[in-house]
Formats: structure tokens, C-alpha cells, sequence
């Protein structure tokens, strides 16, 4: 995306009122930009969509400007998204970009979940997804050094493997197994690792 809408640059504005590593957040971003596009045929997501995960990937973290113990801070990243006075979402995008940025970590998304039972059948299948998705860019940053970058991807039966040029390897790796599971329910495939040259 050569240009940003408005609705990414009103992302930003809000990412740069929290966020404690910008770098991080947009490292993240970009991988996940750049997965969401290579796995195009099997989501088959809208462009709207990318937006959505973009901003997701960008205000994910957000929350520990606010975060307790009690109150974790993918909870508060969303809500910091739903309480801001977005200019271009209605309520129902607001809450989507929430949703995504707060299934970035730890439980996935649960028809006990009040806000995610309320989708729609085929708009908890794109929020899955565009989580999983975030989940996968998030651990291969993990280290928050930014020092992995996109080289490639081999889908496989069961398997979709992320090849990378960089270092850190250990850390990703390790991220991609503790948060590879909303990722693999969704595309069927286990997300690995290849360093390549």
C-alpha cells in the first residue's frame, strides 16, 4: 500500500500516543502485511481487511501504557481502540480492529467471549484468521530487535514455512510454537522457520 488511508494514519496517531517501541510495531506490521498477502489464496480476505490488520498490528501493544496485573495489556490495547474517537470506523469496525489486537496473545477467540460471539459466522473466520495471522508476525519479532525479515513462504500440506534472512532465529522459533495455534486452526498448516541466506 503506497498510500496510506486515513483510517491507517488515524491508527498511527493513536499508536504514537501509547506505544513505548514504535519499531517494534511496525516491524510487526510488516510482517504481517507481507503475510497476509502471501497466503491471499487460501483467506481470500478483503483489502479492507489488510486495513483492519494493519491497525491491529500497529496498536497492538498499546496497551501497556495502561496495563496491570488485573487488567493485561492485549486487554487494554482494545480498549484503547474502542474508546478512541475514530473519525473512520463505524462501531462494528471498531470493535473488529479491537478484537484482532486482543487475540494477539494468550487465549484465542471462544464463543464465550461476549464481543467475538456476536460476529458474524463469516466475520469470526476473517477475525481468526487476521489473528493468527498478527500472532505469527508478532513472534517473529519476539526478540524486539527487529532482526528477521521476510524471504519467503512454502506452503505445504500441514506445514507453512517462513523463510527469513536475519538472526534470532531461537527467539522466533520458540514464539512461533507457543503462538502458532489460532494460525494453524485457521490455514490447516503449523507455521515453522527457515533462516536462508
Amino acid at each position: 500500500m503506497k498510500q496510506e488511508s486515513r483510517f491507517i494514519r488515524e491508527a498511527r496517531e493513536l499508536m504514537k500516543r501509547h506505544e513505548r517501541e514504535p519499531e517494534h510495531v511496525q516491524h510487526v506490521k510488516d510482517w504481517a502485511v507481507y503475510l497476509f498477502q502471501e497466503l491471499q489464496p487460501l483467506h481470500r480476505l478483503e483489502k479492507i481487511d489488510l486495513e483492519f490488520l494493519i491497525a491491529a498490528a500497529l496498536l497492538h501493544d498499546t496497551g501497556w501504557s495502561t496495563a496491570t496485573e488485573e487488567r493485561p495489556h492485549h486487554k487494554e490495547s482494545a480498549r484503547l481502540i474502542r474508546e478512541y474517537s475514530w473519525k473512520t470506523l463505524s462501531n462494528k469496525e471498531r470493535e473488529f480492529v479491537a478484537l484482532i489486537a486482543r487475540y494477539h496473545r494468550k487465549s484465542p477467540p471462544s464463543q464465550l467471549h461476549k464481543r467475538y460471539a456476536n460476529l458474524s459466522k463469516k466475520r469470526k473466520e476473517a477475525l481468526r484468521m487476521l489473528a493468527g495471522i498478527l500472532r505469527v508476525a508478532d513472534a517473529m519479532d519476539r526478540s524486539h530487535r527487529q532482526s528477521l525479515h521476510p524471504a519467503g513462504l512454502q506452503l505445504r500440506p500441514g506445514v507453512c514455512l517462513i523463510l527469513a534472512r536475519g538472526n534470532g532465529t531461537e527467539e522466533a522459533s520458540f514464539g512461533l510454537e507457543r503462538k502458532g495455534d489460532l494460525f494453524r486452526q485457521s490455514f490447516d498448516r503449523q507455521p515453522f522457520l527457515q533462516l536462508t541466506s
